[in-house]
C-alpha cells in the first residue's frame, strides 16, 4: 500500500484541528449540562421528540428575541460539526500511528489493539463517572474495527468506507422517518411527546446517585454507540485516506480545494438548509449526516490556512494547539468542570442560570471553561510532551505490552 512519507515537521493544523474539535464539543455539550440539571427542555431533544412541524426558522420568527437568535445561530454552528471533526481526526490519529508503526518496521496493527482497548475502557469510565455523553467509547471500538481494515489494500479499505457510509445514510434517513411518524402519530391524536423525552434530566443533587442513575440506565445512555459506530468506521477511513492522500501537503492545494467544495460549498447549505426548515423532519439526519460533510469542509479550511501560514502558529492558533496535543485530557477535564459548575452537587448553577436570558451567562461560563483548558494546557506542555491522561495511557500501553505482547 502507498503511503504518503510524512516530513519531519509536526503538521500543526492537525493540532489545532484537534484543539477546535475538542473545545466545539464543548459548545454542543455545554447546553446539556444546563439544560440537564435545571430539567429543561432541549433545543435537540425539541427537534427530536416535539411537534413533526417544529422548524428552526418558524421559532425565529415567531420569537425573534435576542436568546432564540443566538441559540438558532449556535444550533446552525455547533451541532454535530464539531462532533464530526472529532471523529474525523481520530481517523487521522489512526493513520498516523499506523505511519508510524511502518516507519519503525512494525507490522500493524499490532499492538495497536491495546490502545484502542484501552480508549474504549477510558470511555466507560468517562460515561460512568463523568458525563452521560460521551464519546471515547465509541471511538475505541470503532478504532478496534477500522485498524486492521487501514492493514489492507486500497480497494479493500474502499469497500468498507462504501458499505459503511450506505449503511449509515440510511438508518440514519430511516430513523428520522420513523421519529418524523412518531411524532406525527401523537400529534395527530392530540398528544404531545413526553416531557422526559424533550429533556435531558438526571438526578444532579447527588453525585453517587447520579452514577447509579447511569449504570442502570446503561442501555438507554448508550443508544449512541451503534450509530458513532457505523458513522465511525466510514468516517475514520475517510479522514485516514485524506491524510495519506496529502490534505496537509502544501503541494496538495488541489485536494483541499475538492474538500472545501464538497464540505461548505455542498453540504454547509443542506446542513443549514435542512436545520432551518425541517429541523425536527431531519435532527437525525442533519446531526449524523450533513454536520460530518462540513466537518471536513472546516478540515480543509483549517489545512488551508496553516499551509499558507508556513506551518506556522499564531497566539490563538498556539492556545487552541495545546489544547490538540492535550486533547484527551481536555475533553475529559472539561466535562468535570462543566458538571461541577452546572450540577447540583457542585456549584448549581444551571439553577442560577435558567430561564429568560440563559443564553449569555451560560455561553459567559463556556468561554471561561475555554480560557482555563487554554492555560492549563499551555503551562502542562512547558513541562510534559502530552497531556495528563496520554501520559497514563501510553504506560499502561507500554506495560501490557511487556506483559502479554499483542499479537502481530
Amino acid at each position: 500500500m502507498s503511503t504518503t512519507a510524512l516530513s519531519g515537521a509536526r503538521h500543526v493544523g492537525l493540532d489545532v484541528a484537534r484543539g477546535i474539535a475538542i473545545l466545539g464539543t464543548l459548545a454542543t455539550n455545554i447546553w446539556i449540562f444546563s439544560a440537564s440539571a435545571a430539567g429543561e427542555k432541549s433545543l435537540t431533544m425539541e427537534a427530536l421528540f416535539g411537534n413533526v412541524n417544529f422548524t428552526l426558522a418558524r421559532e425565529v420568527g415567531s420569537n425573534p428575541s435576542v436568546d432564540a437568535v443566538i441559540n438558532a445561530v449556535l444550533h446552525l454552528i455547533t451541532d454535530g460539526k464539531f462532533l464530526g471533526l472529532l471523529t474525523i481526526m481520530f481517523g487521522i490519529g489512526l493513520e498516523i500511528q499506523r505511519q508510524s508503526a511502518e516507519r519503525r518496521g512494525q507490522r500493524w496493527p499490532g499492538g495497536y489493539y491495546w490502545r484502542a482497548g484501552l480508549l474504549a475502557v477510558e470511555g466507560l469510565i468517562n460515561y460512568i463517572f463523568v458525563f452521560e455523553f460521551d464519546v471515547l467509547m465509541g471511538y475505541g471500538l470503532t478504532a478496534l474495527a477500522v485498524a486492521p481494515i487501514l492493514a489492507r489494500s486500497e480497494r479493500v479499505q474502499k469497500i468498507f468506507m462504501w458499505v459503511a457510509l450506505t449503511v449509515h445514510v440510511g438508518a440514519i434517513v430511516a430513523l428520522d422517518a420513523l421519529l418524523t411518524f412518531f411524532s406525527s402519530a401523537m400529534s395527530d391524536g392530540g398528544q404531545d411527546a413526553p416531557e422526559d423525552m424533550m429533556q435531558l434530566g438526571v438526578p444532579t443533587d447527588n453525585y453517587w446517585a447520579m452514577v447509579q442513575h447511569r449504570v442502570s440506565h446503561f442501555v438507554e445512555g448508550r443508544l449512541e454507540i451503534p450509530i458513532m459506530f457505523i458513522m465511525g468506521l466510514g468516517i475514520f477511513i475517510i479522514g485516514a485516506r485524506l491524510y495519506r492522500a496529502g490534505l496537509f501537503d502544501p503541494a496538495r492545494a488541489d485536494l483541499r480545494r475538492k474538500v472545501l467544495i464538497v464540505g461548505l460549498g455542498f453540504g454547509l447549505p443542506l446542513d443549514w438548509g435542512l436545520r432551518l426548515f425541517a429541523t425536527s423532519a431531519a435532527a437525525m439526519t442533519t446531526r449524523y449526516v450533513t454536520s460530518a460533510i462540513v466537518a471536513f469542509g472546516v478540515l480543509a479550511l483549517i489545512a488551508a490556512f496553516y499551509v499558507r501560514r508556513g506551518n506556522r502558529l499564531g497566539a490563538v492558533g498556539k492556545a487552541f494547539a495545546n489544547v490538540g496535543r492535550t486533547a484527551l485530557s481536555c475533553y475529559i477535564l472539561q466535562n468535570i468542570i462543566a458538571s461541577l459548575v452546572f450540577y447540583d452537587f457542585g456549584l448549581g448553577l444551571a439553577r442560577v442560570t435558567s430561564g429568560e436570558g440563559q443564553t449569555l451567562p451560560v455561553l459567559g461560563i463556556y468561554a471561561l471553561i475555554c480560557l482555563g483548558l487554554m492555560a492549563a494546557s499551555s503551562l502542562w506542555l512547558r513541562r510534559f510532551s502530552r497531556g495528563p491522561v496520554e501520559i497514563v495511557m501510553h504506560r499502561l500501553v507500554d506495560k501490557l505490552q511487556a506483559i502479554r505482547p499483542a499479537r502481530s
